[in-house]
């Protein structure tokens, strides 16, 4: 961890003084608590041995005066004698104490009151110091020997006769050592910081100098050449360190010098890489743009011109030269010279090369009233660069014209260069984006594979034909036709020839529409139109047209050559007959269609007053329940069991959707249906709530899974209008999370609906889950072209027969034929395999003879609200 260091420590002189100073503090300081601890002792021990020396002293004169035989008057006169010397010394006070056998034989006298030091040698014979009231106490005992017990008979040798007292005052002598000390500490408080006043003297003055001497050469430094001057001027820090650090910057100098640009040089990009910004102005006026960034760049650089050459497609070139002022026409000649040869230099494609001689070069001026003088080849300089795009398919060169004598070495050639690169992405992009707006201008309105407009379009003009019509009181047809067994054909052939197809119906309608008609694909196989002013003899009778006219159309089949045709079912409105609103008409179309396919197929089907009133009412009926079921929560999750086929046990369940629909009959008796997914999906996948259904669904499931502790699989199919909701995944996942599913149970059924056309969707769809643990099935397998693309494409666990071919194994050999092949791909592939509609032991015995993994049917178990376990 780097530690920030206070500003005023920043600069080296001050962090040094302080360091010093800090030093002297803590030194002086344990200085002076050493020192007073240390005088204290010299003290205690020279008060000590002083007062010892006195008892000791007088001791020795004491025994040898008694020796000549003293007599008590003597005696009284040498204890007056120290008393009066005690008293005169404030220092040292000595006092003699008679003892109790020497008062017994002698008698009292007149002497101090004992202290507890006197007692205490009287008791135990032995000398004895203390401190009292400041005072170093030393006493003696004065013990009666051999030769003393001549004149105290009453004594016995080794008594304490008498008590000698010394009592020393240690303030003198701690007066005397203070000033000492003082001293002391202060000469060692004050001598590092005189030391430290003094290098950092030294420091900040050699530092100053050798500072000032890198700024200097710093300071000199304009360009990237006078770095070179750092490595010349050899500066002498006087310290090795400070030495290091200056070699460190020439040798960074040195680095600089390799990869740094001139600021003028740099400013010239910048203020040229300012105008570089694309917007939609500047697709919109780009040559306007070009001429804005020749005028910029001519503040920099002379530049007499930019030019541009692209080709949008092999019959397509464009030519364009901006010039900055009104060239001769002298000029123009020699710079077309000057283009084709170096565009036959830059090797561009030949076709563009031979191209360019059958198109004309356009001169573009900047500012007219600028007169450019005549040119010659050796007056201008020109550099080029290409761009070849596959997506959308556009290629070109742009070049720039720049004055000869200009220096265009080095540096400054490296940023002309930068400058056409960016010049190149730039025109490149505009010219890429022009190309791109013209073609979503065009396929925003158009369908992609047939170039009929397309289904919004077609909905703005059905809204504009009802609010017309009004307005003029006429009417107008709505027509809707959808391909008859579309699918087979599909499957049978490809979606390539089924394209193809689609485009030959595409050309019939636009064939046999009249001017005013509006035809549009609608998607998948449905197509639509408006009449304009037709009634509904008319509107039929071009409907029946058109009928007619498909009927004949065929298709060679690629492998074969055989002749493949189709049919179309056509459903009629009519305004104001029908419907007078947009969305009703349209309903109502579609709903006629289906009518004429329930006819028995390649049928037109006026809707008639009874028709209407049936279609809007079964229409709002179920639209009503869908979104009863959303608002009263009336889903229902139902469970298909789906078996192990050796041992008959459910390995899994297929998650099915259901509506609980409340119904009271007449005698006020309560009652409940169960409407099943089939009869509602449709309505709420075109109301756009099916994704709602979905997860609705896969919640109350996750919860019956959690609450009962569910531990086998669980199929779930998807609505495939979910796969395009944003959030659906996250959702998902999130559900998971919420109720502890464990997600490698969880297996998720693709079907063909309208998901193939979304291919790249769905692939990120189930990339995402598959991370998440999640498994995958694919759904009817055997009934499309898409089922083996799933099988190729994604992830798959679990492979599930349509049901179709499995009812037909005894009847169909095709339908056997397929059964056994998903059952060979699906082993080869590792797959498990699952086969629907089981609707009898026999079905299900033969497909045990097969080797299916699992069976799922009315036989081994019906859909119900519960699990089966066992």
């Amino acid at each position: 961890m780097q530690i920030k260091l206070p500003k005023f420590f920043r600069r080296l002189d001050k962090f040094i003084l302080c360091i010093a100073v800090s030093t002297s503090i803590v030194v002086a300081g344990v200085s002076a608590y050493l020192l007073s601890n240390f005088g204290d002792r010299i003290i205690k021990y020279e008060s000590d041995t002083t007062a010892e020396y006195i008892s000791r002293q007088t001791f020795n004169t004491m025994f040898q005066i008694m020796k000549k035989g003293w007599n008590e008057k003597q005696v009284m006169t040498f204890m007056n004698a120290l008393k009066k010397s005690s008293k005169n010394d404030n220092t040292v006070k000595t006092s003699i104490f008679r003892g109790a056998v020497v008062d017994k034989q002698f008698g009292k006298i007149p002497q101090g009151k004992e202290n507890f030091i006197v007692k205490k040698v009287f008791k135990t014979k032995r000398p004895f110091h203390a401190v009292v009231n400041g005072n170093i106490v030393y006493a003696y005992p004065l013990k009666a020997q051999k030769m003393c017990l001549k004149c105290h008979t009453m004594a016995k040798k080794g008594d304490v006769n008498g008590v000698i007292e010394v009592s020393f005052d240690p303030s003198f002598l701690r007066s005397r050592l203070e000033g000492y000390f003082i001293l002391i500490i202060f000469l060692i408080f004050i001598l590092p910081i005189a030391g430290g006043v003094f290098v950092t003297l030294i420091l900040r003055r050699s530092i100053k100098n050798g500072m000032k001497s890198i700024n200097g050469a710093v300071e000199s430094i304009k360009t990237v050449k006078d770095l070179k001057t750092l490595d010349n001027k050899l500066i002498d820090l006087k310290f090795e360190e400070f030495n290091r650090i200056y070699n460190g910057v020439s040798g960074l100098s040195e680095r600089l010098r390799d990869i740094a640009v001139d600021k003028d040089v740099l400013e010239f990009e910048i203020k040229l890489l300012e105008r570089f910004i694309i917007t939609s102005e500047v697709v919109k006026d780009w040559k306007e743009h070009v001429f804005n960034m020749l005028n910029e760049m001519n503040k920099i650089i002379k530049v007499y011109n930019v030019f541009s050459i692209f080709m949008e497609d092999e019959s397509s070139i464009e030519i364009e030269v901006f010039w900055k002022g009104e060239p001769t026409d002298k000029t123009k000649k020699i710079f077309d010279e000057i283009i084709y040869q170096n565009i036959y230099h830059n090797g561009l494609s030949t076709f563009i090369v031979q191209g360019m001689g059958k198109h004309e070069i356009f001169h573009n001026v900047s500012d007219r009233n600028v007169k450019l003088p005549d040119l010659k080849k050796e007056d201008l300089m020109v550099q080029t660069k290409k761009i070849i795009l596959e997506a959308p398919h556009i290629g070109g060169i742009v070049g720039i014209g720049v004055q000869s004598e200009d220096e265009v070495e080095g540096v400054k050639g490296l940023v002309i260069n930068s400058v056409l690169t960016t010049l190149l992405n730039v025109i490149g992009s505009i010219k890429a984006i022009y190309k791109y707006t013209k073609d979503l201008e065009y396929y925003a309105t158009r369908d992609g594979l047939t170039n009929l407009y397309n289904q919004r379009v077609f909905m703005e003009f059905l809204h504009y034909e009802v609010e017309r019509s009004k307005r003029h009181n006429s009417t107008f047809g709505v027509v809707f036709i959808d391909f008859d067994n579309f699918k087979l054909i599909n499957d049978m052939y490809g979606h390539n020839f089924g394209d193809k197809f689609l485009k030959g119906i595409a050309d019939i309608l636009e064939k046999d529409k009249r001017n005013e008609d509006i035809a549009a694909r609608y998607g998948g196989d449905e197509f639509v139109m408006i009449l304009p002013g037709a009634g509904e003899e008319q509107s039929y009778m071009i409907a029946n047209n058109i009928r007619e006219n498909i009927k004949a159309f065929t298709l060679k089949e690629p492998i074969t050559g055989k002749s493949v045709g189709a049919t179309v079912s056509i459903g009629i409105s009519v305004y104001p007959n029908s419907a007078s609103d947009d969305k009703d008409l349209f309903l109502l179309a579609d709903n006629m269609m289906y009518k004429a396919k329930k006819a028995g197929k390649d049928t037109v089907y006026i809707a008639k007053e009874e028709d209407a009133v049936a279609a809007f009412k079964e229409v709002s009926e179920k639209s009503k329940m869908v979104m009863d079921a959303l608002e009263k929560d009336i889903i229902l999750p139902y469970f298909q069991p789906i078996i192990d086929i050796k041992t008959g046990r459910p390995v899994a369940h297929e998650l099915l959707m259901r509506i609980k629909l409340e119904s009271i009959s007449s005698k006020g008796d309560e009652s409940f249906n169960i409407i099943s997914a089939g009869e509602f999906i449709e309505i709420a996948e075109s109301i756009g709530v099916a994704h709602k259904l979905d997860l609705i669904l896969l919640e109350k499931a996750f919860q019956k899974i959690k609450d009962e502790n569910y531990s086998l699989d669980m199929f779930i199919n998807l609505s495939p209008k979910s796969l395009i909701v944003a959030d659906y995944v996250k959702t998902v996942k999130q559900l998971s999370l919420k109720y502890r599913i464990d997600t490698s149970k969880i297996v998720f059924e693709l079907t063909e609906r309208e998901t193939v056309k979304n291919i790249s969707l769905l692939e990120k769809f189930v990339a995402n889950l598959k991370y998440e643990g999640f498994r995958f099935a694919v759904d009817d397998f055997g009934s499309g072209f898409s089922s083996f693309m799933y099988l190729k494409r994604f992830p798959i666990d679990f492979l599930k027969i349509d049901g179709e071919f499995i009812m037909g194994i005894f009847e169909d050999k095709m339908d056997r034929a397929v059964v056994v092949s998903s059952i060979s791909i699906a082993k080869e592939m590792g797959i498990k395999t699952i086969a629907e509609f089981i609707e009898s032991e026999e079905v299900l015995n033969e497909l045990k003879e097969f080797k299916v993994d699992y069976a799922q049917g009315y036989y081994t178990g019906k859909p119900a609200e519960n699990f089966v376990i066992c």
